[in-house]
């Protein structure tokens, strides 16, 4: 009976302590997401609310310097998208379906840009074009 008493305070502590640093959810993070996979493709992962936790996987930079462009994926949508930095509105990033859509969206000189999203059961990458004043090249990241 003596040693159940004298567990009973270090269990107590111990939980307590487990309540009081364990992190607290966002509301944006336990909000259910509109969409999932395929139903995501053409959309906007900030409206769908995919952005929270969502984890970038690659990067590429322009050859010859450049924004980087990073490709974030989605497990709570299973869907992915490429994102840009602040940038000059001349950069043009995109990301692209293999053998199938590509989504293209300009950098702007005030917020991070995105594009629209794919669903992650497609082969996807994400390009930035190679500024020259001409367009036509890009850098990719691989294929995911």
């Amino acid at each position: 009976m003596a040693v159940r008493r004298s567990l009973l305070p270090f269990a107590t502590a111990v939980l307590t302590s487990a309540l009081l640093l364990a992190p607290a959810l966002s509301a944006e993070a336990m909000a259910p997401t509109a969409c999932k996979g395929s139903a995501c493709t053409g959309k906007n992962p900030k409206r769908e609310g995919c952005g929270s936790g969502a984890k970038v996987i690659d990067r590429v930079q322009p050859a010859g310097g450049g924004p980087e462009v990073q490709l974030r994926n989605s497990s709570r949508c299973s869907a992915a998208w490429a994102r840009i930095q602040k940038a000059n509105s001349s950069w043009r990033f995109k990301i692209q379906i293999r053998r199938g859509a590509s989504y293209t969206a300009n950098a702007s000189p005030s917020h991070e840009a995105y594009t629209q999203m794919v669903g992650s059961s497609n082969a996807y990458r994400a390009c930035v074009e190679i500024y020259d004043g001409q367009g036509g090249s890009w850098s990719c990241t691989g294929w995911h």
